[in-house]
């Protein structure tokens, strides 16, 4: 098989995975875009235009907590390709905007090793992407059904319980302890990591430890490590939108912790639409079209599944074990 031959191929395999992990999630599939497609809005777009919106007071549970409860859309666009904003790269990988809103530059402020590490991890994706050496390293963590938190794992159902918040997706779900619980301990990492939450006004403030370091934020090799604490911020901005904040701190691979922001759209009621390739922030695109936009049905796609990894692996790829800073 040739180079090209055998990028397509393994790009068409993870777009395979890819739409069987969200099929039926209120995440979109992932559409094919025209090289005209225009720059997909994200933090930059999104900033701006929720500075516009009226002040808004969101409705409450019966313990007097916000109500997020409901069905949530991802952040649109390409979902998770490359955080950073990029160019067209091929049909499912249009024009984007950075998902970053700090640093204002929309890049990951890496340390120089982190960078060479990252560029290093990008070079031998072999998918076609820009600057690739032509071999083979890591395949994308996503490739094997393990999931994460971010852009790649914001949407999903949430319900709430006194003193915890519930997020479900098609497979798998997270419990976020809102009564004051500490978190893990013993040395516990797991793929989503711990979470612990607090109320703050309009707020749902999300302290994020505990992680094992083994996940990429897009397919192109962002990675963060065991050491790194995420702190989330959900507000509702109008009744059919959250507005969703992620700082990561890391001193090992980041000069300064960064920020991402995005929208998440309660489903039906807004989100990518698959025929142009555009965000609409407050339009209805999707409840009109698909009568399962509010449903969650359960996918195949799990963790470590024995056929893909084999697959993986046939073709030369290694598990993304994590990354050990220099002392």
């Amino acid at each position: 098989m040739s180079h090209r031959s055998f990028s397509v191929a393994l790009k068409g395999a993870t777009l395979v995975l890819s739409v069987l992990a969200l099929a039926r999630s209120p995440v979109a599939a992932q559409a094919r875009f025209a090289p005209a497609t225009p720059k997909l809005p994200m933090a930059r777009t999104w900033t701006a235009y929720k500075a516009t919106l009226p002040p808004y007071r969101p409705p409450r549970t019966p313990d007097g907590v916000p109500d997020l409860r409901g069905v949530w859309g991802g952040p649109g666009g390409a979902g998770g390709d490359d955080i950073e904003e990029h160019e067209y790269v091929d049909s499912t990988t249009p024009p984007q905007e950075s998902f970053i809103s700090d640093p204002p530059d929309g890049k990951i402020p890496y340390t120089p090793w982190a960078l060479a590490t990252r560029n290093e991890i990008r070079a031998g994706l072999a998918r076609g992407w820009p600057g690739e050496s032509g071999g083979r390293l890591y395949a994308d963590p996503a490739s094997y059904c393990v999931t994460t938190i971010g852009p790649r794992g914001g949407g999903g159902e949430i319900t709430q319980q006194p003193g915890r918040v519930i997020l479900m997706n098609a497979r798998i779900h997270r419990v976020i302890r809102t009564d004051g619980s500490p978190p893990l301990g013993g040395g516990a990492q797991l793929w989503r990591g711990s979470s612990r939450g607090r109320w703050e006004g309009d707020s749902l403030v999300v302290s994020v430890t505990s992680l094992n370091g083994r996940h990429w934020f897009d397919s192109v090799g962002n990675f963060y490590s065991d050491s790194t604490r995420m702190v989330e911020r959900w507000r509702l901005v109008d009744a059919n939108t959250i507005d969703y904040e992620i700082t990561i701190e890391d001193p090992t691979i980041y000069t300064r912790p960064w920020t991402m922001n995005y929208p998440l759209r309660r489903a039906g009621t807004g989100g990518t639409d698959a025929a142009t390739g555009k965000y609409a922030w407050r339009t209805t695109v999707t409840a009109d079209r698909d009568p399962y936009a509010r449903e969650m049905w359960e996918t195949t796609c799990n963790e470590g599944i024995g056929h893909t990894v084999e697959e993986l692996h046939g073709l030369g790829f290694k598990w993304f074990k994590g990354v050990t800073p220099p002392r």
